[in-house]
């Protein structure tokens, strides 16, 4: 059995993660999947995911915690656990860092979403939450689109800055700001990505605000979490999830369904956009919502599995 850890991870280029979420996406249209319901466990303001899926030559199962608390202590609110088996014989082949997969297949979600809603035209970026999932999002956000400016927005600036700083040492000719306030972060952007665990939206409830831009949601899984005011969702002209679930799981959309602001039929599935990109998709105020799911992890660990025993990565461990 393999074991993977960070930095094996990392070494992945990022086309290679993509490309998996791209290949998730099209089992989703041709069925070739099982994939359970997650299981949210709830301890607080704590969260453990266990999260299964089966599909081709692997099943993969993620258990993943976030506590969002353990970023007051200077420690990453995601942690977990990938394991990886064969769909034959259930032997087991690999164990990864299930929060660096996630922080990898999340960060790829986002990027496809960049790539499908926006044309290459933008150049105008800005990212709320500075955490680890806000710099994936903007690594794979700046490897779809070659834009000027990402403003960075967070409740710690100095946490802004950091990444900030981060991203200017890899991407040069990139200018990277630190925004004022979100108000300022929206206004000044053409799209806009959140990634926090906010269980309020992050700037202001005005349509003028909103209007004619795309907006991502990565980070609000639960539905007590809310990263965007009812504007976004009243002002956008499509609607789009990574999966149904999000309509359950996300305050971001089941608050907007429960008040009735939105209909269950106006929202749509990312996988359909894939399968026929639609003219003129990157005109009007866009929302997309990520909740994740497993087929992202089975599809990304599958990828990085193969990569790994290519490139021998990782250390071989025996029960």
């Amino acid at each position: 059995m393999l074991f993977l850890n960070k930095k094996d991870i990392t070494s992945a280029d990022r086309q290679l993660i993509q490309d998996a979420v791209f290949n998730a996406y099209t089992l989703m249209n041709n069925g070739n999947y099982n994939m359970p319901d997650r299981t949210h466990v709830q301890d607080g303001d704590n969260t453990l995911l266990l999260m299964p899926c089966f599909g081709g030559d692997y099943f993969a199962t993620k258990l993943v915690s976030v506590f969002p608390g353990a970023v007051d202590k200077g420690l990453p609110a995601v942690n977990g656990i990938m394991t990886l088996a064969d769909n034959t014989t259930g032997q087991p082949l690999a164990v990864m860092d299930g929060a660096a997969v996630t922080a990898e297949r999340t960060g790829a979600v986002g990027g496809l979403g960049g790539l499908y809603l926006t044309g290459t035209q933008l150049k105008t970026a800005g990212i709320l939450g500075a955490g680890v999932q806000g710099y994936s999002q903007a690594r794979y956000l700046l490897l779809n689109r070659k834009i000027d400016t990402l403003l960075i927005g967070d409740m710690y600036p100095e946490a802004a800055r950091s990444m900030a700083d981060r991203l200017a040492a890899d991407f040069p000719g990139v200018e990277f700001r630190v925004a004022p306030g979100a108000d300022d972060l929206v206004a000044d952007s053409e799209l806009v990505i959140a990634a926090t665990t906010s269980t309020r939206p992050l700037f202001s409830d005005d349509a003028g605000l909103v209007k004619d831009k795309t907006f991502i949601s990565i980070g609000s899984f639960r539905p007590d979490m809310k990263e965007f005011p009812d504007a976004v969702i009243k002002t956008a002209d499509k609607i789009y999830v990574d999966t149904l679930f999000a309509a359950k799981e996300s305050g971001d959309i089941c608050e907007p369904l429960k008040q009735g602001i939105v209909k269950k039929e106006e929202i749509r599935a990312f996988a359909d956009l894939i399968k026929e990109p639609a003219p003129g998709h990157n005109n009007g105020t866009l929302f997309f919502k990520s909740v994740g799911m497993a087929l992202f992890d089975l599809t990304v660990a599958s990828a990085l599995y193969e990569f790994a025993k290519e490139k021998q990565l990782g250390v071989t461990l025996d029960f």
